[in-house]
């Protein structure tokens, strides 16, 4: 039966082989004649049904294709789909067709565009939204999108993170809007007028001008208009009173004329959500406009004023070997800031081959606090109880300018970068401190020791820095860069310490807490890498030799330091497009990080009488390897997205903490020592799926992290694991004009151990539920509503498991939908709290903080706005 089979199959093998085929090839082309990877082909007729997804290069080919007559259908998300009949000669063996071009899928009806929409694209560096893709209310900022955009969170002030990291700038068409203020960005732009909103990493200006990448990229966001929104305006004001003296006021406006860009955001409130109760007054100023044909000028000026209360409780447990140490401390604080902050950029394109930037940067800062608290400390020899009092102030300036400028020679691809950057910076700082503490020793007598101490510092930063690229094509896809860097940094700092007496108020210098000190740190780093660039893979690896001196003297003993340091720190990145929807990407770095000058100096900081900092001569860098991989993947049809991230950081030399209990006392001897073993690695992903046109969106959520923390308790050393585990599931409802609403559930696990005995292990859990959203009724009514619960268990601060509800009612009013009038009420069960937990070397810290109570506004909010006829 067996070789009966054998000979069926020989033989319908040998008559498939006898019948004539033939190969067909073509290539898909969009009418600027850019190629469509990825673009669908099918061939079919009487004898082949065949489909295939076009190559990198927009080629196709069907190699047994059995009829010489067929139909062939070309389709692409966002262009017409292209049909058409062939009939080729039937001794043909190969036909290459015309090129296909696919048209741009729009229609016009009347004065309406109707496009094919892509919301999701994975690029090299880049993840784009479709701002059409994410459904918003009327009136609403861009702020709303965000909120959508898979992988992003939005906290409740307007602060974005994606796939972990924070979001640092925000770009409006390419260029900086509002300085590092993302969230006012973001709530300064309608969303009506954006075409697209891409998260990218962003490796500098000299990426962006030559596309030669370093290694440590920070994630931001850039805003592109629809090209008829450029011209126009908008305005936003708002006002509100509440219960409890709550109050708010802001007065957005924006107007775009082009290439000129004018915006402004002024706010007063005492309505900030997070720790404490704060006031704040805020003005922000952007600019942006063409100062001629080459040259390019934009800035923002900021100026904020916060007043922040908190009261908090704190609960720390130092793990040595053979006991714990616990501190439970409480603490009311008053602070006040005021900061001024003029960031501008000039782009001059000299010419086609020549192009200069110019940043300057002013910044300045004042500050001023007040703290009151109580700590008790316990160990196994006895308690004590601290009793403390501060005042400070201080006052703090930077002025910087960077400046780069690029160079193209006429061989394509060979180009020289060079940077200068320098700044000075500096401040005074003053404080009145006054502790007082009550000891019981373990056979229960008690001793009172009082602490009075004033304190005037002044610092001054100098740095300069100096960096030249050379990049040299070695073939049409390859490149050799040659970098060479000198940085240097001068610090001088003197601090003139009294000690107060108690009684007579006398004031006596502490010569050992005085000290005057100056410092230089200076080093070159000469750098080459090779790197290599196609349409699907990019790779590139480097090495640089960095020598560095760190010298310094303590004017105020005479001490001199002088270390001469030697690094080899070697980079690597690469990039693999397995097709237009999935990337996958590695970076590798090595760093070195030397010690603070303080840490270095033998001298002793007994400003805290219970435990004293003394730091360590002997100190060697730290030298850490960096590893970061990265996955993205969407479907351009469905908007199916999935991003996971995975980063190891390995430290050699970590320079830790030893802790020393006295013997014989409560006090304890803090300094630093040189360790290998440590290590932390994190994870995270995200996967989205929306369904029925995005009414329906459900999307898992997750990261991890592990750290492998080293420490030094009483000469032992101590090794602590951290383990924090959080997954989470989010269903998200869009149906226009009816609901737009978001569930959103967690599990957090967090897990510590340590080698020593004396400790058992902590494990805290979490569960947060969540459900936001507005219903919109008769048109014009609305009813928002943010509603959550959270479970906490392990805490030892205590674990309030807070119930939190917000809800408004609103409704539109006024010509064009202008007015809003909306009565709001905030935490109304009247249980918001915050609960904190950090883990360092050998401690664990629990800490709980008060927040904004319950309160009910009425605010009124104006609107108005023309863009392009819009």
């Amino acid at each position: 039966m067996r070789i009966t089979w054998i000979i069926f199959l020989l033989l319908l093998s040998i008559a498939g082989y006898a019948q004539h085929t033939r190969s067909v090839k073509g290539h898909i082309r969009d009418s600027a004649g850019n190629p469509l990877p990825g673009a669908v082909v099918m061939l079919v007729s009487d004898a082949d049904s065949l489909a295939l997804a076009v190559d990198t290069a927009g080629g196709f080919v069907f190699s047994k294709v059995r009829s010489p007559r067929f139909r062939l259908q070309a389709s692409f998300i966002g262009y017409k789909t292209f049909i058409r009949q062939y009939q080729v000669a039937e001794s043909a063996a190969s036909i290459l067709l015309d090129t296909i071009i696919l048209a741009d899928a729009q229609t016009r009806l009347g004065e309406i565009v109707v496009r094919a929409t892509v919301p999701v694209k994975v690029k090299e560096d880049t993840i784009e939204y479709d701002a059409k893709a994410f459904k918003v209310r009327e009136g609403d900022a861009v702020e709303e999108i965000v909120k959508k955009l898979p992988g992003m969170e939005v906290d409740k002030n307007g602060n974005m993170t994606v796939q972990g990291e924070p979001i640092t700038r925000v770009k409006l068409n390419g260029k900086d809007f509002f300085g590092d203020d993302a969230a006012a960005a973001i709530q300064n732009l309608p969303a009506d007028i954006v075409k697209n909103l891409q998260v990218i990493d962003d490796y500098g200006d000299k990426a962006a001008v030559t596309g030669v990448k370093g290694t440590t990229p920070e994630k931001i966001l850039n805003i592109n208009l629809e090209p008829d929104k450029e011209h126009g305006y908008y305005g936003k004001a708002t006002g509100g009173l509440g219960t409890a003296g709550r109050y708010l006021g802001r007065l957005r406006s924006n107007i775009l004329q082009g290439k000129r860009q004018i915006a402004f955001d002024g706010a007063v409130n005492n309505t900030e959500s997070g720790d404490g109760i704060s006031e704040r007054r805020s003005v922000k100023v952007n600019y942006r406009d063409n100062w001629g044909a080459a040259l390019e000028s934009y800035g923002s000026y900021r100026y904020n004023n916060r007043q922040h209360d908190i009261i908090a409780s704190t609960y720390s447990q130092s793990i040595f070997q053979d006991y714990t140490k616990i501190e439970d401390e409480n603490r009311n604080s008053h602070s006040g800031q005021d900061q001024h902050r003029f960031s501008w950029n000039l782009e001059y394109q000299v010419d086609s081959s020549n192009y200069l930037k110019i940043e300057p940067d002013i910044a300045y800062n004042a500050n001023s606090s007040h703290n009151t608290g109580l700590t008790k400390t316990f160990l196994p020899g006895g308690s004590s109880v601290k009793h403390n009092q501060s005042f400070s102030n201080a006052s703090a300036s930077d002025i910087g300018t960077e400046l780069f400028y690029n160079h193209k020679f006429r061989k394509r691809g060979r180009n020289l970068s060079l940077e200068a950057e320098i700044s000075v910076s500096g401040g005074d700082a003053y404080s009145d401190v006054k502790n007082r503490y009550t000891i019981t020793d373990s056979s229960g007598n008690i001793t009172n020791e009082d602490q009075l101490q004033l304190a005037a510092t002044s610092n001054k930063v100098v740095r300069t820095e100096i960096e030249a690229s050379y990049i040299e094509p070695l073939s049409a896809a390859s490149y050799a860069v040659l970098e060479y860097e000198w940085d240097r940094s001068g610090t001088e700092n003197i601090r003139n310490t009294s000690d107060v007496d108690p009684i007579s108020g006398e004031q006596k210098p502490n010569l050992q807490q005085s000290n005057h000190y100056n410092y230089q740190f200076v080093t070159h780093r000469i750098g080459l890498s090779y790197q290599f660039k196609q349409e699907k893979l990019k790779y590139m690896i480097g090495m640089s030799a960095q020598p560095s001196l760190l010298k310094g003297q303590d004017l105020s003993r005479d001490n001199v330091t002088s270390r001469h340091l030697f690094n080899l720190i070697p980079v690597a990145r690469l990039v693999y497009r397995f097709s237009r929807k999935k990337t996958f990407s590695a970076r590798y770095y090595g760093r070195s990080r030397a010690p603070g000058f303080t840490q270095l100096q033998p001298l002793t900081d007994n400003s805290d009488l219970q435990n004293t900092v003394t730091g360590n001569p002997d100190l060697k860098p730290e030298f850490s390897n960096d590893l970061y991989l990265e996955y993205k993947q969407s479907d351009w049809s469905s908007g199916y997205t999935m991003l996971a991230k995975l980063a190891l950081n390995q430290t050699r030399n970590k320079i830790v903490t030893t802790r020393v209990i006295i013997a014989d006392s409560l006090k304890e001897r803090t300094s630093y020592v040189n360790t290998d073993g440590f290590y932390h690695v994190k994870g995270f992903y995200t996967i989205s799926r929306p369904f029925a046109d995005r009414r329906y969106t459900l999307t898992y959520f997750g990261n991890a992290a592990f750290s492998n923390n080293i420490a030094f308790t009483n000469e032992e050393r101590n090794v602590g694991k951290d383990l924090d585990i959080r997954q989470g599931l989010k269903f998200r409802l869009d149906l226009e004009d009816v609901v737009d609403a978001e569930l959103n559930t967690a599990y957090s696990f967090n897990r510590t151990s340590y080698s020593s005995a004396a400790f058992e292990g902590r494990q805290v859990h979490r569960i947060f539920i969540r459900l936001g959203g507005r219903n919109y009724f008769f048109s014009n009514w609305t009813l928002g509503y943010d509603l959550s619960h959270t479970i906490n268990n392990g805490y030892n601060t205590g674990n309030a498991n807070p119930t939190l509800l917000n809800v408004y009612v609103e409704r539109r009013f006024l010509k064009g939908n202008k007015g809003t009038l909306r009565l709001a009420g905030f935490d109304l069960f009247n249980e918001n709290t915050g609960i904190s937990r950090d883990v360092f070397d050998n401690r664990i810290v629990d800490r709980q903080h008060n927040r904004l109570a319950r309160y009910f506004m009425l605010s009124f909010n104006y609107r108005l706005q023309d863009f392009g006829g819009g």
